[in-house]
C-alpha cells in the first residue's frame, strides 16, 4: 500500500522498524529521505493549489454557482473520501475531540474566507497575500512554544505585516484616491484573504501537535470532517435549500479537481510533510503561489496586479526569505505544552496510531 511506503507514522525509536542486523542510524537516513520527499511534494502541491485558485475564480465568474455552495460540495466530498481512507487507522480518542474541533474550525475559516476573498478581490491579490501565511504560522508557533524567535524572524514578521497592509491599502496611500478610484476590487476581500492566512497558520500549529499522536491521514481526515459540518450550517444560513444548491455542469470539472487534487492529494501531502518539517517550513512553500497565480490569472482571466499589490507581494516574499534564512531557529522546542498521549492508551498500532514516549 502507498501508505506503508510513505511511512506516515515513523517509529519512535530507530530500532522499532529496523531489520535485524541493520545499521544503527538507518532511521536517521530514512527521516532525511522523508524530508526531501516532503519538500518535493510541497512544491508540487503549492503549484497545484495556485492553479486551483485560477480555476475557482473562472468558475465563479462564468457559472451561476455561489462560493459557499462550491466550497460545500468540495469539503463534504473530500471529507467522505478522507475519512474512508483513514478508517484503517481508527478514529481519534474522545479526549482529543476539542483539539480536532478547533483545528476543523480554523480549517473551515481558512477555506471559506479564501474562496470569498478570491471572489471579491481576484486571483492576483490572493496570490500576493498567501506568502504571509508562513510568517503568521511562525508567530503563532513561537507564541505556543513550538519554535524559537531570532532577529531574522523578527525582521521577516515586520516585512510581512507591512507588505500585507500595502497589498490592501498601498494604491490608496500612494495616490490618495478611494478604493474604487485606485482600482481596488474589494478591501473586504483583501481582509478576508489576510484572515484566511491567520486561520491556516493556527491550523498548521494544531496539526503539528496532533501529528505527534496520530497518523497524518487520520488528522487531516477528521479535521476536514469537522470543517464540513461547520460549512453545512453556514450554507443553510446563507442559502436555504433550493435551486442554488444544484451544481452546474460547467462547474463539475473544477469541482473534481478541487476534491481529488487539491483536497485529498494536496492536504494528505501537507499533513504528512508537517510531521517531518516545522510548521513554518511547511507553510513557507506558499511563496510559490504568487508566481504561478499571477501567471495563471494573466493567461486565463486577464488579471494583472496593481503597483500597490505588486510591491506588497514583494515585501511579503522578502519577509519570508528573512524568516527562513536562518535554519538554527527552526528546531522544535521541547515543551510541556504539546498534547501527550496517556500511557494507558491502546490505539497505537505498529507506530501508526498514538505515539508513546
Amino acid at each position: 500500500m502507498w501508505f506503508k511506503k510513505a511511512h506516515f507514522s515513523p517509529p519512535t525509536t530507530p530500532s522499532a522498524r529496523a531489520p535485524a542486523g541493520g545499521k544503527p542510524f538507518d532511521f536517521v537516513d530514512e527521516e532525511r529521505r522523508n524530508k526531501r520527499l516532503a519538500v518535493a511534494g510541497l512544491v508540487i502541491v503549492q503549484t497545484l493549489f495556485s492553479l486551483g485558485t485560477v480555476f475557482v475564480k473562472w468558475t465563479l465568474k462564468f457559472t451561476p454557482v455561489t462560493p459557499i455552495i462550491l466550497l460545500l460540495y468540495r469539503e463534504f466530498s473530500a471529507a467522505v473520501i478522507l475519512v474512508a481512507l483513514s478508517s484503517r487507522y481508527g478514529a481519534p480518542l474522545q479526549k482529543h475531540f476539542w483539539h480536532f474541533l478547533a483545528a476543523g474550525f480554523c480549517f473551515f475559516l481558512n477555506q471559506a474566507l479564501f474562496i470569498v476573498g478570491v471572489d471579491l478581490s481576484g486571483v492576483v491579490v490572493a496570490s500576493c497575500i498567501q506568502p504571509s501565511q508562513p510568517i503568521v504560522t511562525l508567530a503563532i508557533a513561537v507564541l505556543v512554544g513550538q519554535e524559537r524567535l531570532d532577529t531574522n524572524k523578527c525582521v521577516g514578521l515586520g516585512f510581512a505585516v507591512f507588505g500585507a497592509v500595502w497589498v490592501v491599502a498601498g494604491d490608496m496611500l500612494m495616490t490618495g484616491k478611494s478604493a474604487a478610484e485606485a482600482g481596488k476590487n474589494s478591501v473586504v476581500g483583501d481582509l478576508c484573504l489576510i484572515a484566511n492566512c491567520v486561520a491556516m497558520g493556527l491550523c498548521y500549529v494544531l496539526v503539528k501537535q496532533l501529528n505527534k499522536m496520530y497518523s497524518p491521514l487520520v488528522v487531516i481526515a477528521w479535521i476536514y470532517a469537522y470543517a464540513a459540518v461547520f460549512l453545512v450550517f453556514i450554507a443553510l444560513f446563507f442559502h436555504p435549500v433550493g435551486a442554488e444548491w444544484l451544481l452546474p455542469k460547467q462547474a463539475i470539472p473544477v469541482y473534481l479537481y478541487l476534491v481529488l487534487v487539491v483536497s485529498v492529494m494536496g492536504y494528505i501531502t501537507i499533513s504528512w510533510s508537517n510531521r517531518h518539517l516545522d510548521s513554518s517550513q511547511v507553510s513557507s512553500f506558499t511563496c510559490l503561489q504568487p508566481m504561478v497565480g499571477v501567471l495563471g490569472a494573466a493567461v486565463f482571466l486577464s488579471e494583472m496586479p496593481t503597483v500597490g499589490e505588486a510591491l506588497g507581494g514583494m515585501l511579503i516574499i522578502a519577509g519570508l526569505l528573512f524568516t527562513v534564512s536562518d535554519g538554527k531557529g527552526l528546531k522544535h522546542v521541547p515543551s510541556g505544552r504539546s498534547l501527550e498521549p496517556l500511557e494507558g492508551d491502546s490505539t497505537a498500532r505498529n507506530g501508526e496510531g498514538l505515539r508513546r514516549r
